[in-house]
């Protein structure tokens, strides 16, 4: 068995009292959270941070506390098994610029809107837990 692992963010953003998320689509048309494969020697939090930078332009304040991870086979690599590991964010600056060669786009949804937008039951969960731990605080 083969493995692979990503990490990305769940991030927002607070316009007055409500929170928008971030998606992106990727290039295979798949609704999700920006992340990206851990280089040599990088954490899980510095990979993160670069994925969201690179796919997106964006840079995040990271909440500490929240750590979800899911995993799941790789429907064209057979016998491989991918970890995913997500954080929270809220967005401090950039232009939502997509990384073209990987991102199709790249926008805000409010919350309902997100978990219906979102392709995955397992990045569905993710959102949902991020909402309710945003929620808690």
């Amino acid at each position: 068995m083969e493995y692979e692992k990503s990490c990305g963010f769940v991030a927002y953003r607070q316009i007055g009292s409500e929170k928008e998320y971030l998606l992106i689509k990727s290039i295979n048309g798949d609704v999700g959270f920006p992340k990206g494969h851990t280089e040599q020697g990088e954490s899980e939090i510095e990979t993160a941070i670069r994925e969201l930078k690179e796919e997106t332009n964006l840079t995040v304040e990271h909440l500490e506390g929240f750590r979800q991870e899911i995993s799941y086979s790789l429907p064209r690599k057979e016998n491989t098994k991918k970890q995913v590991v997500y954080f929270l964010g809220k967005c401090l600056s950039g232009k939502l610029t997509p990384q073209a060669n990987e991102v199709k786009e790249a926008f805000f949804l409010p919350y309902e809107d997100a978990i219906k937008a979102l392709t995955f039951e397992d990045t569905k969960k993710i959102l949902k837990a991020a909402e309710a731990f945003l929620r808690s605080r």
